[in-house]
């Protein structure tokens, strides 16, 4: 059984998807879960809460898919390809549909929220694991893995929030990443 702060942050998810965060209100949530107003801010205490859980849980099911997707890899760059694809490209298809919600990503209060903090945490840690089998060649560069999880979450983060205008300049600039990723962490499979 779905429990109501789910079933809270699964309509929001809905609404925000299809209308965007500026034209999702809690009382549209609170309709849309089938519950009252009163009970989605017993749950929520407002907007900006609701948003940063729900921006959580959906990074929760991208990461799962992502583990799913790399378990039949053999490959780092496969590997980053199955990641860049759930954790970069439907992410920034979003935010080609949705840009203010670029701004919420930009807002202090918002980067510091700790689901936000949480979601940061355990993007870096899965990245990072990542890369650990690929430490001995990180490292000759004076890197280690979380260092290098550090600059592909940030690269990333750059290049769908802004800096890519299209979805083939997207891909271009990741397949550039993936090259330097792959110089840097696995030589083998750069050649």
């Amino acid at each position: 059984m779905v429990d109501t702060k789910e079933k809270v942050i699964r309509a929001a998810e809905e609404l925000i998807s299809r209308y965007g965060y500026s034209r999702t209100s809690m009382t549209d949530v609170a309709r849309q879960a089938g519950l009252s107003r009163q009970t989605v801010y017993a749950v929520f205490a407002n907007k900006e809460d609701l948003y940063a859980e729900t921006a959580y849980y959906v990074f929760k099911q991208h990461l799962a898919k992502v583990r799913e997707g790399i378990t039949h890899c053999s490959s780092l760059r496969d590997q980053l390809q199955i990641y860049f694809e759930h954790m970069v490209i439907g992410p920034f298809l979003f935010l080609q549909k949705h840009p203010e919600a670029k701004t919420l990503w930009a807002d202090e209060s918002m980067n510091n929220h700790p689901a936000i903090t949480k979601l940061k945490q355990e993007h870096r840690q899965f990245l990072a694991e990542l890369l650990v089998p690929y430490t001995k060649y990180i490292g000759t560069s004076g890197q280690c893995p979380a260092h290098m999880a550090d600059f592909i979450i940030m690269t990333c983060r750059e290049l769908k929030c802004g800096k890519a205008s299209s979805i083939e300049e997207l891909q271009k600039l990741l397949d550039t990443l993936t090259a330097s990723v792959l110089a840097l962490a696995s030589p083998s499979e750069a050649a």
